[in-house]
C-alpha cells in the first residue's frame, strides 16, 4: 500500500524552486536590453544623472540604462549650471549627449551689482555671498531712511521749541524750552549720523559687490579645448546637443580653444 502524500512540499523542493527563480532573475537581468547613453563635454566637469554622480568629464565610457526619462545635470566651475531631461526611449539604442555648459561672464556680473549688490554674486552661482552683499545694502539703506525720517520729525520739533524759547517772556519758560530745543538738537543730530552710517554700509556693500564681481568672475579659458564628440555627423548647438545613432565619427586630431571674455 502506498503511503499518502504530504500535502506540503518538502524544504529540498522549495530550496530548489528558489534558487532556479534567482537563476532565472539574474538571467533576465543579465540578458535584458539597455540602451547606451554617451556623455561628452569639457574636461572636469562634473556629471550626475537623477542625482546619481558619474563622474568627471571624460568619462571612461559609456553608460548603460534601461529605458526611460531621466534628469542629467552638469556643473563646472565659471559655467552656469546646465540641466537636461534625456529620454531612451528604445532599448539596444544609443544616444550622444554632448554637453556645452554656458560661460559665466564679467561684464554681466558687474552689471547686475551696479543694479543691486549681491546680483552679481547669484549670477556667478555664490548664493552666500550674494546674500552677504545684498543684505548690508538692504539694511544700509532701511537703516538711512528711518535714521533721516527720525532726523526731520527731530529738526521739526528743534525749529518748534526754538520758536518757543525766542517768544517765551518769564525765566521759566525760557529755561524749559531752551533744553527743550537742545534735546531735540542732539535727537536730531544722532539721526543724522544713524542716516550716513547707513548710507556708508549700502555704499560699501555696493562698491564690494562690484569689485567682487569684478575680481572674481573668470573671464579667460585658455587651454587645450574639448575634442568635438561625433565628427563630422554631430550637430552644433547652443547648450545641450544630441545626435542620433549612426554618426560617423571624425578623424582623430588635435583641438584648440581661447575664449576671451569682457
Amino acid at each position: 500500500m502506498t503511503p499518502p502524500r504530504s500535502p506540503h512540499p518538502r524544504p529540498s523542493s522549495v530550496c530548489a524552486t528558489v534558487v532556479s527563480l534567482g537563476l532565472l532573475t539574474i538571467l533576465v537581468a543579465t540578458i535584458a536590453p539597455a540602451a547606451t547613453l554617451q556623455l561628452s563635454g569639457p574636461p572636469g566637469a562634473a556629471v550626475s544623472l537623477d542625482g546619481r554622480e558619474l563622474g568627471l568629464l571624460p568619462l571612461g565610457g559609456a553608460v548603460d540604462l534601461p529605458p526611460g526619462v531621466y534628469t542629467l545635470r552638469c556643473t563646472l566651475h565659471g559655467h552656469h549650471d546646465l540641466e537636461q531631461t534625456v529620454v531612451l526611449g528604445e532599448p539596444e539604442s544609443w544616444r550622444h549627449v554632448r554637453l556645452r555648459p554656458l560661460p559665466l561672464r564679467r561684464l554681466e556680473a558687474v552689471e547686475a551689482s551696479l543694479l543691486f549688490a549681491g546680483l552679481g554674486q547669484w549670477y556667478r552661482g555664490d548664493t552666500w555671498r550674494g546674500w552677504l552683499y545684498f543684505l548690508g545694502e538692504a539694511g544700509g539703506l532701511l537703516t538711512a531712511v528711518a535714521g533721516e525720517v527720525q532726523r526731520t520729525t527731530f529738526r521739526e520739533d528743534y525749529l518748534q521749541y526754538r520758536e518757543n524759547y525766542r517768544s517765551a517772556l518769564d525765566g521759566q519758560q525760557i529755561a524749559f524750552w531752551r533744553a527743550e530745543a537742545a534735546a531735540a538738537y542732539t535727537d536730531m543730530e544722532e539721526m543724522k549720523d544713524l542716516r550716513n552710517t547707513g548710507l556708508v554700509i549700502a555704499g560699501s556693500a555696493w562698491l564690494l559687490s562690484i569689485l567682487d564681481a569684478w575680481l572674481l568672475t573668470p573671464t579667460v579659458d585658455l587651454g587645450p579645448g574639448v575634442i568635438p564628440p561625433g565628427g563630422r555627423g554631430a550637430a552644433p548647438g547652443h547648450a545641450l546637443d544630441t545626435a542620433a545613432a549612426g554618426v560617423v565619427p571624425g578623424p582623430a586630431g588635435a583641438h584648440a580653444a581661447v575664449t576671451l571674455t569682457f
